[in-house]
């Protein structure tokens, strides 16, 4: 039987299962009934609707993230905005870094030095994947609503402001959060370990890599400026023979902080920060100066960055991020403790 001799009913049940837009664009375009038939403006948007949702879902926080503005607490329920185009390439946009992130993952999650984690490690399965992406969106939901200039470091523990924050999260349940600490993890080991390394880390792969004394290497110590602004000098080591070059963030104290700082960048710039450090784009949109394009250097992996961070503005600096504390002080409302999420999140 021909897929064309079926009923428009039938046809529709088919187009409204497929997993992803691509699906049903591709399929919209083997014959010109089915093309006619997606082509209705009452069916096309529900149809790609439905697809998105199974592809990048769940898209009610999806459309809280690509909605948001200061115009109303994040906490308050949105009324839902009508199907577009506009807005499903909205959607799309965001929901394949979410996917990127269900990606990483398992490399992350399942990544440490113990050999039983590693032989632990696996894809994620589907219903899995929609609460990394669900994870991601919510974080994502909460920087840009509390990680902005609106809310400077000496804002953070006042009552109202904590109370605002705290708003939000309590919409959610204790599993829910500890599914946002689960992702929190994932950044920060993103963070320590491509992004931002310390010169600790930077000293004991190169030790890995050459031994002891075959290869001497480019320090570069973090140097606090009165202004509070990051500066950067290098201390380099007059040696015989080659020399390895890379950037640590300094000693372990330092880099704490340095961590702190950047755990406020949402998942589509952490994701961006990933691609560069790893190769995956030699560029960096830096935002300075009304935006220009910052291109990696042999050793510029961290003056990128600096300089990306940079336009962000001054509240960033020295201003670390506030949902770990607020998750705590959520569940503390509820009765529980960080060792009963500890429990969540390992389950």
């Amino acid at each position: 039987m021909y897929l064309d001799s079926l009923p428009n009913e039938t046809l529709l049940h088919v187009l409204h299962s497929l997993s992803t837009v691509q699906d049903v664009l591709s399929v919209t375009l083997t014959s010109k009934r089915l093309h006619a038939l997606c082509s209705r403006p009452a069916q096309r948007l529900p149809i790609l609707f439905d697809a998105a949702d199974r592809q990048i879902g769940p898209l009610s926080s999806a459309i809280a993230v690509v909605t948001h503005n200061a115009s109303q607490p994040p906490h308050i329920p949105r009324p839902q905005p009508p199907q577009s185009l506009s807005l499903l390439k909205q959607l799309l946009s965001i929901g394949a870094i979410a996917n990127e992130w269900a990606d990483l993952y398992p490399s992350i999650h399942w990544g440490g030095p113990d050999p039983e984690e590693c032989a632990s490690r696996r894809l994620l399965r589907q219903e899995e994947r929609h609460r990394v992406r669900r994870a991601c969106y919510r974080i994502w939901l909460y920087d840009l609503a509390f990680h902005n200039g609106s809310f400077p470091r000496f804002s953070r523990l006042h009552p109202p402001v904590i109370r605002s924050r705290a708003a939000l999260l309590r919409a959610w349940t204790d599993g829910e959060l500890g599914e946002l600490l689960d992702m929190q993890s994932v950044f920060r080991t993103i963070l320590e370990k491509k992004v931002c390394p310390s010169n600790g880390t930077i000293i004991r792969r190169h030790k890995d890599r050459y031994g002891e004394l075959s290869n001497p290497i480019i320090s570069l110590m973090h140097i606090p400026a009165p202004g509070g602004m990051k500066h950067w000098r290098h201390l380099c080591n007059d040696s015989i023979g080659s020399v390895d070059s890379w950037e640590g963030w300094g000693d372990d104290v330092s880099h704490y902080y340095v961590i702190e700082d950047m755990m406020k960048l949402h998942p589509g710039h952490l994701m961006q920060l990933y691609h560069f450090v790893t190769g995956k784009t030699d560029t960096l949109a830096a935002m300075v100066d009304d935006g220009f394009m910052m291109t990696m250097s042999l050793a510029g992996h961290k003056a990128a960055i600096e300089g990306f961070v940079a336009g962000l503005g001054e509240w960033f600096d020295n201003n670390g991020e506030t949902r770990s504390e607020t998750i705590k002080y959520v569940v503390s409302e509820r009765g529980g403790s960080i060792g009963h999420m500890d429990d969540i999140v390992a389950d």
